[in-house]
C-alpha cells in the first residue's frame, strides 16, 4: 500500500475517531498528511468513501482483537476470569485505540451518510463478540444448569455495551468500580 494512502487512512482515523463523522474535516485530514485536499479524491471517491474504508478496517481489527484474545487465553484459567478480563480489555483498547473509539463513536451515534452499512458492521461486530462469549460460556462448568445459556450471553453482553457506553460518556475514571459490581452481579446471578 503506497504511503500515501496509509497516512490519509491514519489521519482519517484520527478525525473521525476523535470527533466523528459530521465534524471530521477533510482540509485537516489532506493537511496532516501533507497534500492538497483535491488529491485525497484521488485516492478515494468521497469523505464517505473514505469513513466507510476506515471504518471496515477498524471493525476488522477489533474483530481480530476479540479473535487472538480468545485463542490466546484458551488455556488456563476459569472462563469466567477470561470473560471478566475481556471487559477489562477494553478499557486500555478506548484510551490507546483509535478503532475501538470509531466503532463506538460511530455505533451510538450513528452518521447520516453511511448509516446503514454503519449499523450493519456495528451488528455484526457484536454478534461476532457474543459468539465468542457463548463459546466461553458453554465451556465453564461453573455455570449453573437451570441457567439457559442464551440467557447468559444476553447478560453479558448487555453488561459489556453498558461499560461500553460508560467508557465513551463517563471516560475511564469509574470504569473499574462499575465493571467490579455488575461482574459480581452478574457471575452470582449465573454460577
Amino acid at each position: 500500500m503506497p504511503l500515501t494512502i496509509h497516512s490519509i487512512k491514519a489521519a482519517a482515523l484520527q478525525q473521525f475517531a476523535l470527533k466523528g463523522y459530521e465534524a471530521a474535516s477533510l482540509d485537516k485530514i489532506a493537511q496532516e498528511v501533507g497534500i492538497k485536499k483535491q488529491s485525497l479524491y484521488s485516492h478515494f471517491k468521497s469523505k464517505n468513501d473514505l469513513f466507510l474504508t476506515v471504518f471496515a478496517e477498524a471493525v476488522a481489527r477489533e474483530t481480530a482483537f476479540a479473535d487472538d484474545y480468545f485463542e490466546r487465553t484458551s488455556a488456563g484459567g476459569s472462563d469466567g476470569d477470561r470473560l471478566y478480563r475481556f471487559i477489562e480489555q477494553f478499557k486500555s483498547r478506548y484510551q490507546e485505540d483509535l478503532n475501538l473509539r470509531l466503532i463506538l463513536y460511530s455505533g451510538f451515534m450513528v452518521p447520516d451518510q453511511p448509516a446503514e452499512q454503519v449499523e450493519d458492521a456495528v451488528t455484526r461486530y457484536f454478534e461476532h463478540l457474543a459468539r465468542k462469549v457463548r463459546e466461553r460460556i458453554l465451556g465453564d462448568p461453573s455455570i449453573a444448569p437451570g441457567v439457559p445459556v442464551d440467557t447468559a450471553v444476553f447478560a453479558y453482553m448487555n453488561m459489556l455495551e453498558g461499560m461500553l457506553v460508560e467508557l465513551i460518556y463517563a471516560g475511564t475514571t469509574t470504569f473499574d468500580a462499575r465493571l467490579q459490581a455488575s461482574w459480581d452481579v452478574f457471575w452470582r446471578g449465573i454460577r
